[in-house]
């Protein structure tokens, strides 16, 4: 009593670890473990600091619409992406909701990515105009580096584009075509995949409706070791035979056909691969077929019989 009065004590809401407290090094190497988008925008948002860090070490950037950044913007903050995700017309478009017209091109993007990014090894576009000089920009840009190419649901391309793609990318490890609409103008760029490949590990031209020559099937399996999922557009089981029995690595196979439903006799050759868990497609199998797969029934941990003429008791 009687003493000085102490003087309120200053709270100061700075955190240690904030803009000042921490080695640029020490953030770099934490943010390099934060992946979830959300968790990586919350960073950002800290202060300019760790703004910046995040915008250096971010690796992976997914746009919801092709339309809601440009591209210039978004290459100039993220300039050392590897991977980037670009989703164009909405899925109403799937169903004939959208309009022919409604756009979605990749070109914008294709032409800044030409340019400023030195990592970039994964491209995955969906729903989205591609033309063949939209890919062939890429891959004189990218083609040296490019690992993954996925162009799910897109039109507007042809199988010339898939040869230089094949002739020149050969370091790709993942090419996925599910469900495009692809002009085709031959089969020539599976025979060229397979020749200048020896890396591919996912090949996916599911329901693309792309004829191709069960020969260069079997030249890719040999040349291909590492090949584990092949999905493709239909083709008649007995003709994959020989593709079959070289892929001995393939775990996940969807697109045979039984073409000639009833005709057990012709199909009974058909060996799958000892490694295989995935099975899909096919397409027309009926109850007289059902005894290729018997023997692998165990091993499987996927069966798709979406596609099948099996009944409900059959399944």
């Amino acid at each position: 009593m009687g003493g000085e009065v102490p003087e309120p004590r200053r709270l100061s809401r700075s955190l240690s670890f904030g803009c000042g407290g921490v080695p640029e090094e020490a953030l770099h190497l934490v943010l390099g473990y934060v992946d979830d988008p959300r968790d990586r925008e919350a960073a950002s948002l800290v202060c300019r600091r760790w703004h910046r860090i995040d915008a250096l070490s971010r690796k992976h950037v997914t746009v919801g619409f092709c339309y809601a950044v440009e591209p210039a913007r978004l290459l100039a903050r993220f300039r050392r992406l590897e991977s980037l995700a670009l989703k164009g017309r909405p899925r109403a478009a799937m169903y004939g909701l959208i309009p022919e017209d409604f756009g979605a091109y990749a070109a914008p993007w294709v032409a800044e990515l030409a340019a400023p990014l030195d990592c970039l090894k994964a491209l995955h576009l969906r729903r989205m105009t591609v033309t063949d000089e939209d890919i062939a920009v890429l891959v004189r840009a990218r083609g040296h580096m490019l690992q993954v190419l996925k162009l799910d649901k897109c039109s507007g391309f042809s199988t010339d584009a898939l040869r230089l793609v094949a002739r020149s990318c050969r370091s790709l490890r993942t090419l996925f075509l599910e469900e495009c609409i692809i002009a085709d103008e031959g089969s020539e760029w599976l025979h060229e995949l397979a020749v200048n490949n020896s890396v591919l590990v996912t090949l996916n031209f599911y329901m693309t409706e792309l004829k191709v020559e069960p020969a260069d099937l079997e030249l890719l399996a040999r040349n291909c070791k590492s090949l584990i999922s092949l999905k493709m557009s239909d083709c008649d089981l007995s003709d994959l035979i020989g593709f079959l029995q070289t892929s001995k690595a393939l775990q996940e196979f969807a697109g045979g056909a039984f073409f000639e439903v009833g005709e057990y006799t012709k199909y009974e050759k058909v060996k799958l691969p000892p490694r295989l868990c995935f099975l899909g497609g096919l397409t027309f199998m009926g109850k007289n077929e059902m005894p290729v797969i018997f023997p692998y029934s165990a091993s499987l941990k996927k069966l798709d019989l979406q596609y099948t003429f099996l009944t409900t008791e059959d399944h």
